[in-house]
């Protein structure tokens, strides 16, 4: 400690005598495919260094009577850069540099020709090795070269990276077993806001964003104190295009195939950027990706709620779901670089995308516990907007000083859109049921229904394929129409940011840095359920007659070529035609209301309608001082304070019986709370190839307006219904990390390390179940627990076998494998009293992350295998039922893979697959035996071209 005491005084010391006979240099740092970020430029003594910035701007001071600096970068020849002060002895402008491959290049017809792969890894090993943070980095053209086509895809090749999928598309991503809501997204540093139909968390849905409008992905596991604080995670930052110095143009055409839905799909995109100006410049970017998936899916509910043990076993339903989606993805990015002079610059940001997502879905629900069989037809266009506006400015007030500042506006809304038949006001999500009353065979004594594993008396199904063993058939002449639902849904949040940052440079060995952030989110949901049934079903008399299936018009099912192909169709004996989407629309017209005498049974006064409404409103005011001190040649710590004063206002309506009555009355909540967060990076510099981190920092995790709802939301189309809790508490995290890397030449790595994280408040949501209409919902409720502990181990290897003779030279390996393990009590019940806590790990933490690729590369040709496996986890926790009712996702791998061909420095073709072995993604009740749900959504692929020019 007094060693850098002493140090820091001297720093201090000789920076308030230090010399003004210096010259401050400036350039630009490129390679033949573009900008390298995160560039070292030294001083011939080794003494100083920079690093260059996102474009490859850098400005370092070098002593008077100095004539050269040096540039370093992994997988290029350094380069030393005569300065010529002729002109200007105080300034120096060298332009653009450009560093050349260490590697002998080819040429074709005079032009170089270079690997398609590896200029992305240079670009992401040397930003994560001049990290001061513990940090993974994939770049644009990594992403352009695996086969994934949204943002969530491409990150989960990133070490201690998993992701959530929805169709077989990745959603929704996760960092080191953390839940999805712990882990911050950011586009450009700025969190982004989050508005979807499934889920209104804050966890942003990132198959909105296509992959091309990235130039690249960082994620940060250790956070400093000018990065937002909620993210005990991570932060994933998805840094946009930037405008060009030279003119630009890229234009990508593919098209594919989707297995599961038997269609094509096709993705186009084009980037453009030029330089209008010396002063002006500016780069745009578009990308539309078509395509049809689906899923097959069958999965049981078990009576976990049932006092009787055994028969908490039983199956209560069995459900076989059909979805097909056309989807839709578009994305506009544009940016804007005004250079006033050397000293100032202003800029200018937007991003736009859209996803639609037009979802045709067919169930046939089994009621054994109340002996019918429901079929469910709907259909509806899921609409989901996101755009943000950026503008700032970068200032250089003096040799030591910069500014830099931004405004923000983001918004991100959802929206249910169908039929189009309807007023747009009131359209929603139309779900259509038909009922006959069935009886079944194959149960047990007690006349339930099991798998034969749960069975008293053993009779029942196998796990895998469970059975309907109906006794009659299904019959279109007497499944009769039941109710027609309208669930409408919209939902907005919009945010407002405002930051600055200075950034003072003492001297070489030390730079303090000190900002605020104001942030105010403005969140919207509006979520309501109608609900019709005819009047002959009420005992309503003159009332018409009932309407059957077989009245209505009707296609042939399934779709696509069959229902659960991989498990050889076992449910094809009944399966019958299901209605038509245009039938669907029709039934919700006056004409067919009025002829049929359906009667709304629940409307705008619905205590429940009333109660799934709400707004909020969140202020966060932020400041933070942190100070990067190099200590040492070696040596260096970044470490400071962030504070974060937190103001949420929340109004809703709580449903309460008053009587015989049910009413919704309004509540409003406002929460006040303080977060307080250290932070500290140490990063020691072995030797040049050589680095071990260190690193404490505390994060936090918001409560999502969601479940801060007291209302109650009810989901009729996927039978769910949420509860909010308005005395939820952030969960605080206190993380501690080591890291050791080792890089080799030719652009490889190997990196070990740990991190421990203290949890305390953790939200968790719980689930029961409940009865409504005859039929079982399943019910989630948020809570905090108390604490608990998360702890993990990271390893990752990278390398180039350069070494090896002949064609084996151009082969390569990239693996990286996560263990994490964690505790925490969650209660157990007995008749609604809380008789103890149990040990178990977090829910969504798998204990095993592994990604692993191989790839062949020359000059012009690649292709790449990769595979992602993710561990079991608990997805789902039942505290009434108890542990042996959990919900657990079990292992799941994938295997994509990609190749591409390069004719010149211009024309690239490539082919795409993902799934290659159609994974089913799988749910298990309790033990890893017992099934709950099985999903297949098939492989996809796509050829296409890419033009440079």
């Amino acid at each position: 400690m007094k060693k850098l005491t002493s140090t820091l005084a001297v720093a201090l010391f000789f920076s308030s005598i230090q010399s003004y006979a210096q010259i401050q240099v400036s350039g630009k740092v490129e390679d033949s495919q573009g900008r390298l970020p995160q560039a070292k430029v030294l001083t011939t003594d080794n003494k100083t260094f920079v690093l260059t910035d996102n474009q490859g701007n850098f400005n370092i001071t070098i002593p008077e009577g100095s004539t050269s600096i040096i540039i370093t970068y992994e997988g290029y020849s350094d380069k030393t850069i005569d300065i010529d002060t002729s002109a200007n002895q105080k300034m120096a402008d060298l332009g653009v540099i450009v560093l050349g491959n260490k590697e002998k290049t080819k040429s074709i017809e005079g032009v170089v020709i270079i690997s398609a792969y590896k200029p992305s890894q240079a670009r992401a090993l040397n930003i994560k090795k001049n990290s001061e943070t513990i940090s993974d980095v994939l770049a644009s053209d990594a992403i352009g070269k695996l086969p994934d086509r949204n943002a969530a895809e491409a990150i989960q090749r990133l070490p201690a990276v998993t992701i959530e999928r929805d169709m077989g598309e990745g959603r929704f991503a996760a960092v080191r077993g953390t839940p999805i809501q712990w882990s911050s997204s950011t586009l450009n540093g700025n969190r982004m806001p989050s508005a979807s139909g499934d889920y209104a968390n804050r966890g942003l849905q990132m198959d909105i964003f296509p992959s091309e409008l990235i130039q690249f992905v960082k994620l940060s596991k250790t956070l400093t104190p000018d990065m937002d604080g909620d993210a005990i995670g991570g932060t994933i930052d998805f840094i946009t295009k930037t405008a060009v110095n030279k003119e630009t143009l890229s234009v990508n055409l593919a098209g594919g195939f989707v297995n599961q839905t038997k269609s094509p799909s096709y993705n186009s995109s084009v980037v453009y950027g030029n330089k209008i100006t010396d002063k002006l410049r500016f780069i745009t970017s578009a990308v539309i990706w078509n395509r049809e998936t689906g899923i097959d899916n069958f999965q049981m509910v078990y009576d976990f709620n049932n006092a009787n043990k055994p028969k908490s076993f039983a199956i209560n339903q069995l459900q076989l779901r059909d979805y097909v989606a056309e989807r839709r993805t578009l994305g506009f990015n544009g940016a804007l670089d005004y250079q006033i002079n050397k000293e100032n610059k202003l800029y200018f940001k937007g991003l736009y995308s859209q996803y639609l997502d037009q979802q045709t879905v067919r169930e046939t629900y089994f009621n054994f516990n109340t002996k019918n069989v429901q079929l469910q037809a709907r259909h509806a266009d899921y609409v989901t907007d996101l755009y943000s506006f950026d503008l700032g400015g970068e200032h250089k007030l003096s040799d030591k000083l910069k500014l830099d500042w931004s405004l923000v506006k983001s918004r991100s809304s959802f929206e249910f859109n169908s039929p189009k038949n309807l007023g747009k006001d009131e359209r929603g999500y139309p779900i259509v049921t038909f009922r006959q009353n069935m009886t079944y065979g194959n149960l047990s004594d007690d006349g339930l229904k099991y798998l034969t594993m749960d069975s008293p008396d053993g009779t029942g199904d196998a796990s895998d394929i469970v059975l309907p063993h109906n006794l009659d058939a299904l019959d279109a002449s007497k499944l009769n129409l039941y109710q027609t639902i309208i669930s409408r849904n919209k939902n907005s949040e919009r945010d407002y940011r405002a930051q600055f940052n200075f950034n003072y440079k003492l001297n070489d060995k030390i730079n303090l840095k000190a900002g605020g952030k104001l942030i105010d989110k403005d969140k919207n949901f509006t979520s309501s359920v109608f609900v019709w049934m005819p009047s002959k079903l009420l005992g309503i008399p003159g009332a018409a007659p009932l309407v059957y299936l077989n009245q209505l018009q009707t296609e042939g099912f399934p779709y696509n070529g069959g229902f659960l192909n991989p498990l050889d169709q076992p449910y094809n004996n009944v399966l019958i035609n299901q209605i038509t989407n245009g039938q669907i629309d029709q039934m919700y017209s006056p004409e067919f209301m009025a002829a049929n005498s359906m009667t709304n049974v629940q409307g705008d006064t619905a205590a429940s309608n009333l109660a799934g409404s709400y707004s909020g409103k969140e202020n966060v005011y932020s400041a933070y001082l942190m100070g990067n001190f190099r200590i040492t040649e070696k040596f260096t710590v970044i470490g400071g304070f962030r504070n974060e004063y937190n103001v949420t206002n929340f109004k809703g309506n709580s449903v309460v019986i008053k009587g015989t009555n049910t009413v919704a009355e309004p509540v409003e909540k406002e929460n006040k709370y303080n977060a307080f967060l250290p932070m500290v990076n140490m990063k020691y510099n072995l030797d040049e190839n050589t680095i071990f981190r260190a690193a404490y920092t505390r994060s936090f995790a918001r409560a999502d307006f969601s479940d801060l709802n007291p209302g109650l939301q009810i989901n009729d189309a996927l039978q769910t219904i949420t509860q909010g809790n308005a005395e939820l508490k952030p969960t605080f995290a206190n993380s501690f990390d080591l890291m050791f890397e080792k890089y080799f030449p030719n652009l490889g790595i190997i990196s070990v390390g740990s991190f421990y994280k203290k949890l305390s408040n953790i939200i968790y949501q719980d689930q029961t179940t409940e009865q409504r209409n005859g039929l079982n919902y399943l019910k989630t409720s948020p809570g905090n627990l108390e604490d608990g502990w998360l702890f993990g181990l990271e390893a990752n290897f990278s390398k180039r076998l350069t070494e090896l003779p002949g064609f084996l030279q151009y082969f390569g390996f990239e693996g990286n494998y996560t263990y994490v393990d964690s505790k925490t009590k969650i209660p157990v019940y007995q008749n609604g009293i809380a008789l103890e806590k149990i040990e178990t790990t977090l829910p969504k933490q798998a204990k095993h992350i592994f990604n692993a690729s191989i790839f062949y590369e020359t000059d012009k040709f690649m292709i790449r295998f990769a595979g992602n496996y993710k561990g079991k986890y608990l997805n789902a926790i039942r505290s009434l039922a108890g542990p042996e009712h959990y919900q657990w996702f079990d292992k799941n791998i994938t295997l994509d893979a990609s190749a591409s061909y390069a004719f010149s420095k211009r024309i690239r073709v490539f082919a795409e697959l993902n799934n290659l072995f159609n994974e089913p993604n799988r749910f298990y009740h309790g033990e890893q035996d017992r099934t709950e749900s099985v999903s297949y959504t098939g492989f996809r692929g796509q050829m296409g071209v890419s033009l440079n020019f």
